[in-house]
């Protein structure tokens, strides 16, 4: 029966720092993997998409241990040599993977259960309002120093745990999504002029963006931000960098067409920026 104390845990991690995570020739994986007993996966990259899955797996110590470790290693990449000795008040953010199904209980009546994780660990937790696109999961950062977050995360593995029992109404996993282009035919003015938000049907999608891409996407002025708010209809946000984080959250709100075309043309200005860089 040891087999119901194991979970495995996803998070999202920027494509950056999942190199970091892997390590030269996969070093840093398997000092993880040693170091805390845990089994780590990192999802292959899709050309375009800006993020890769992290799976830990393994009992409940093992992975909050792990997950300590890949901040640790992620703190170590991006510290300046000078900094190297004192790094350990550094904060990092997970982005853990939680089935919106579960969301409820983990953040409890009036928040009384996330509010608890926090004062605990000392590590800031933020849920999404929505799940990510074309998934039925949210996610849950996790902000504080190495060993914050691993008590945060073992707490949050053992509330999950504990609901195990209650099977997950058809969980979608999410998958890191790159753009492709939809033909659109010339039915495209069905909007008729309804501002997003009015529709019934307006939904909120987010995608992580890049601290240094969002001078491109918002352009002189907030020139492009507003074409592309312009051309696809939808509300566009760009969250304010949260923590030392290098990425920005982006929410599209508006119908799920218009998200489309405004995720397809966030893609594209992220894209033809890259090549020029």
């Amino acid at each position: 029966d040891d087999q119901a104390e194991t979970i495995a845990i996803r998070s999202l991690v920027g494509t950056k720092d999942a190199g970091v995570i892997i390590g030269r020739g996969g070093k840093n994986v398997s000092d993880i993997r040693e170091s805390s007993n845990a089994r780590v996966t990192i999802s292959d990259i899709i050309p375009g998409a800006y993020e890769r899955i992290l799976t830990v797996s393994g009992p409940m110590a093992a992975v909050a241990k792990a997950y300590a470790l890949v901040g640790e290693k992620i703190i170590t990449e991006h510290a300046q040599p000078e900094e190297r000795n004192s790094h350990d008040e550094q904060t990092i953010v997970i982005k853990l993977l939680v089935p919106d199904s579960k969301m409820g209980t983990l953040i409890g009546k009036g928040g009384v259960v996330i509010k608890s994780i926090q004062d605990d660990s000392g590590a800031r937790l933020n849920a999404s309002e929505e799940p990510l696109p074309m998934s039925t999961e949210r996610t849950v950062s996790v902000q504080g120093t190495p060993a914050a977050v691993e008590q945060a995360v073992s707490r949050i593995a053992k509330i999950l745990l504990d609901h195990m029992d209650r099977p997950s109404p058809s969980l979608v996993q999410y998958r890191p999504i790159v753009m492709h282009h939809t033909s659109r035919g010339g039915n495209s003015s069905s909007s008729n002029g309804a501002m997003p938000g009015m529709t019934g049907s307006s939904q909120a999608q987010q995608i992580f963006i890049p601290n240094e891409m969002v001078g491109c996407i918002i352009g002189k002025g907030g020139s492009k931000i507003n074409e592309i708010r312009q051309l696809s209809g939808s509300h566009i946000k760009i969250a304010d960098p949260h923590g030392d984080t290098n990425e920005r959250l982006v929410t599209v709100t508006g119908s799920p067409e218009s998200n489309q075309m405004a995720l397809y043309l966030l893609y594209s200005r992220l894209e033809s920026e890259k090549n020029r860089m």
